[in-house]
């Protein structure tokens, strides 16, 4: 076994002992999730921030998590038939679906897949397109592209059942800079940053619940 495998091994252990999906390790520390799914497998090392990061989350030293001595780690190994899920749900993070332990099944998991699966982006583009040929809208219409990465966060609550991973900061700027461009009210809508710590307050309260 490689270094690089040792320490996607215990990256993946970390992780699971920790109840943490890859989806939402992936957004903690700003990285794709097909990253996490390499490092976690061997095929890429972190860098030296996520390293840190990583051993902050997983509440380890840097040298715990690396290794002085990785020759000598022994990396955890579990009944055969439960190695054999954890590889099968390892090799599934490539794919464009979400591994079966983190999407529900059933509808709701289909209507989630179908969520995840829209291509907002190109709608946005094509109703940029449209608002600017129709409606002169080229000036305002670029303010459409910052309901992307809210829409995406609806889906995540959606599907983690959590109401702190909605992009409130991002859905802030939307509205600040939809209402500055259409009614110039700049001055007054900047308030609107103020309440998103009285946001994550109330949504961590709730989550916790």
């Amino acid at each position: 076994m490689t270094n690089a495998q040792i320490l996607g091994d215990k990256l993946y252990r970390l992780r699971k002992d920790k109840g943490i999906s890859q989806e939402e390790l992936a957004y903690k520390l700003n990285v794709s999730r097909q990253a996490i799914s390499k490092w976690e497998r061997g095929e890429a090392l972190p860098d030296t921030d996520n390293l840190i990061s990583l051993a902050k989350l997983y509440e380890v030293s840097l040298d715990e998590l690396v290794g002085n001595d990785v020759e000598s780690y022994q990396p955890v190994i579990a009944p055969t038939a439960s190695v054999d899920v954890d590889e099968d749900e390892r090799d599934c993070q490539d794919d464009d679906e979400l591994p079966p332990e983190e999407t529900p099944t059933g509808k709701k998991g289909k209507f989630i897949r179908a969520l995840y699966a829209l291509p907002y982006v190109i709608v946005v583009t094509v109703a940029y397109i449209l608002w600017g040929c129709l409606g002169n809208g080229w000036g305002i219409g670029w303010t459409l592209y910052l309901t992307v990465p809210v829409y995406y966060s609806i889906v995540d609550c959606i599907h983690h059942k959590k109401v702190s991973h909605f992009a409130y900061p991002v859905f802030c700027a939307f509205v600040y800079c939809f209402c500055g461009v259409m009614w110039k009210l700049w001055h007054p809508m900047w308030v609107v940053f103020l309440t998103i710590p009285i946001f994550y307050a109330i949504a961590d309260a709730i989550d916790k619940r």
